[in-house]
């Protein structure tokens, strides 16, 4: 069966309904566990999964959809970060897992059993090729060690999917691992305190001497960089989707205020300066949504431009909604430094700049997919011209 425009719309309205009733009670400082077992239940997850595989059937704009407007409803970055995390491990078991795997651990996913994916280290953050998590060989398949730092839901991840080198001999290969977060030998820490997202339980896994069997892999290992770096870029367009609409309420805040706020008996959203500013906010949350998205339709249609311009959407995401923040706390004054909903968001806005990678870190992957386009067009070979049909141009070169 396909989806339809009006099955999509007709499942989206009823998920921002959802988020929306939720929105009334977010908690402070704390994940708000009620609005994510209500999606989940509300059959968020199910979106783009086939009927065969337990899901609705319908497509990954369908979920994308939704995902901006719970995103927009809900207002929180780090309730958003956990969706698009959760979407990401879904999609990377429907495209690179066995049947066994997606047997095993879909249907957990699907009912909101959360999951982290483990990247970032202490010393090399998500820097894939610098890893330091190992997985060596074992008389009885393998043993996991290592240890990743500040992960999101590594506190209460029940599914983590781990990014590790495969040490075999003097060779080493990118190694995904796929485990449940109660296995004997991981360690979680507590919580983290952090100074934005507050509300995101972001915390450290700690693996010793952890067993793993062959089916535990994500793919073979010789696959594993190429499919990280897939599952990556879908968690960075998803984030600068995040960027482009967790914005818009507090815009919608700023207009009014601007609209009742007076200075010397005039409404400030009559000066240009002023308008100037929530243009700008507009124009930033724009231009990253349709550039979000441009890049996960390259991804879902397996564009290998996507591995770049999913950088790219995070990173002009990022950007764009830190110098917003700081533009919304400039038009409320004073008002907006005192704590409340404003300030919170100014302080989860710049989490966004190191969250799924540095500038610095998209900066070389970007430029890296950039060197590897141009060494294949100059390999491509000289494309002989076209034979003309008018008249007056000839076909061949005429002789000296």
């Amino acid at each position: 069966m396909t989806a339809t425009p009006s099955s999509n719309h007709a499942a989206v309205y009823r998920l921002r309904e959802v988020a929306a009733e939720y929105a009334r009670s977010v908690p402070t400082d704390a994940f708000h566990w009620e609005a994510w077992h209500a999606l989940s239940e509300a059959g968020l997850w199910r979106l783009p999964v086939p009927r065969e595989e337990g899901g609705a059937g319908l497509t990954w704009t369908a979920f994308t959809e939704a995902f901006e407007a719970i995103v927009a409803t809900l207002r929180s970055i780090g309730f958003a970060m956990v969706v698009a995390n959760q979407a990401t491990l879904i999609r990377a078991l429907l495209k690179h897992g066995s049947a066994a795997q997606r047997a095993s651990f879909l249907p957990r996913l699907l009912a909101g059993t959360p999951a982290a994916t483990a990247i970032s280290e202490k010393h090399t953050g998500t820097e894939i090729r610098a890893l330091q998590t190992a997985l060596s060989v074992h008389e009885e398949g393998f043993l996991l060690d290592g240890h990743k730092y500040n992960i999101s839901q590594a506190p209460t991840a029940g599914i983590i999917l781990v990014a590790a080198q495969l040490i075999d001999g003097e060779r080493a290969t990118t190694a995904l691992v796929l485990l449940d977060g109660g296995r004997p030998g991981v360690t979680r820490s507590a919580p983290r305190d952090t100074l934005g997202v507050r509300d995101l339980p972001i915390g450290d896994l700690a693996f010793e001497g952890v067993p793993i069997a062959a089916n535990q892999l994500l793919g073979p290992p010789a696959q594993g960089l190429h499919r990280l770096m897939d599952i990556a870029s879908m968690n960075r367009a998803y984030f600068g989707l995040l960027c482009a609409n967790v914005v818009m309420p507090f815009l919608d805040d700023a207009m009014r205020y601007a609209s009742e706020r007076k200075a010397l008996d005039a409404a400030i959203d009559t000066h240009q300066h002023v308008q100037r500013r929530l243009v700008d906010i507009r124009i930033g949350a724009e231009s990253t949504r349709w550039t979000a998205r441009a890049a996960l339709d390259q991804l879902v249609a397996g564009d290998p431009a996507a591995l770049a311009n999913c950088s790219v959407a995070k990173l002009v995401g990022a950007r764009e909604l830190a110098r917003s923040a700081l533009d919304l706390l400039a038009l409320h004054g004073s008002d907006g430094y005192r704590r409340g909903p404003l300030a919170s968001f100014v302080a989860d806005a710049l989490a966004m700049t190191s969250a799924g990678g540095t500038e610095e870190m998209h900066r070389r992957n970007i430029f890296a997919q950039m060197q590897r386009q141009a060494a294949a067009t100059l390999e491509k070979p000289a494309v002989p011209a076209a034979p003309s049909a008018h008249p007056l141009i000839s076909r061949s070169p005429e002789p000296a």
